[in-house]
């Protein structure tokens, strides 16, 4: 019933509960239960009395039907899919999956992550309904050298989809994040298995914060919706367009590394000649950011010269931050 009632109020506007009762053959209290257990949960309800309820235009749950319909036909078929309503994390699950089914490309969604990761043991916020976690398993021949800058290619596909969506002034930062108004809006956490010499599987996991308005999370975050653009807030849809220019992406990548994502990598830079500090366990560099290398390490010039920070337990931040 719950697919079917956010898919009465999908278009944006104000719905009582006595007609979704009425439209869904239920009773008015029964939509009353389901609405306060959504808004528990924080999913984005707005109540105004004596006109109803109303959610984001498009504020659906997921739909693998809609996903797969999105992509061309070799595509979809190309993965294995997995929806699920909630889960420890996708990244998990996609490593259960991949044990059990054999297989070597998965995609694993969840509406919700009850052990939600992100890089470096952090927690990632994951309530029900609101946001996006997906996994994406892919084999790669080469080993752990052929991965370098992978993570930056993935948040570049990330960023293309969003702004094909219209959404504007996404930035990347280094290694791993998508900010939008300098604040935190996606991750990717990069995980391997198998072989690290020769073929391994790489499962590459994406959060992204759609709907979410209230998390406590300890570092400046946003959403879609938080930021004001309007612009389209279907997961469905953003899910198939990321996806769609990912497989385009990792083909490439591939067949030719990070070098033919340098230029616009660095267009979107977050923190490109700003001052950084580049903190690697006890070990602290400070320097400013020049860009990144074709092989997707960061240029860090310093009065010691440039160096060249790979990927891995590190953390970029601004040197006027804390």
């Amino acid at each position: 019933m719950l697919n079917d009632l956010l898919a009465l109020m999908a278009d944006g506007r104000f719905h009582s509960g006595e007609r979704l009762g009425s439209q869904l053959g239920v009773s008015r209290a029964a939509i009353w239960k389901i609405i306060s257990r959504l808004e528990k949960q924080g999913f984005p309800i707005q109540r105004v009395r004596g006109k109803g309820y109303r959610i984001p235009p498009n504020a659906v749950l997921l739909d693998l039907d809609r996903i797969q319909a999105a992509l061309p036909d070799s595509m979809a078929s190309d993965w294995g899919w997995h929806l699920a309503q909630q889960v420890d994390s996708t990244n998990a699950e996609a490593q259960r999956r991949l044990q059990l089914d054999g297989a070597k490309r998965i995609i694993c969604l969840s509406e919700q992550q009850l052990a939600g990761r992100g890089r470096r043991g952090r927690v990632w916020a994951s309530p029900f309904g609101q946001n996006i976690y997906i996994s994406v398993a892919e084999p790669f021949e080469g080993g752990a050298q052929s991965l370098e800058g992978l993570s930056l290619v993935v948040g570049l596909a990330l960023v293309e989809s969003l702004e094909s969506l219209g959404y504007r002034g996404c930035k990347l930062k280094w290694p791993n994040d998508v900010l939008l108004d300098g604040k935190k809006l996606a991750g990717i956490l990069i995980e391997l298995s198998g072989d690290l010499t020769s073929e391994c599987l790489v499962v590459i996991g994406v959060g992204v914060n759609v709907l979410m308005r209230t998390s406590e999370i300890d570092q400046p975050w946003t959403s879609l919706l938080m930021s004001g653009q309007k612009k389209e807030l279907d997961r469905n849809r953003l899910i198939a367009e990321f996806l769609s220019r990912l497989a385009s992406a990792l083909k490439l990548f591939k067949q030719n590394g990070f070098e033919p994502f340098m230029e616009p990598w660095e267009q979107r830079d977050a923190w490109r000649n700003q001052a950084v500090r580049v903190i690697a366990g006890n070990l602290v560099q400070e320097g400013i950011s020049r860009g990144v290398t074709a092989r997707g390490a960061l240029r860090l010039v310093s009065t010691q010269g440039e160096a060249h920070i790979n990927g891995g337990e590190v953390s970029l931040r601004l040197n006027n931050a804390t």
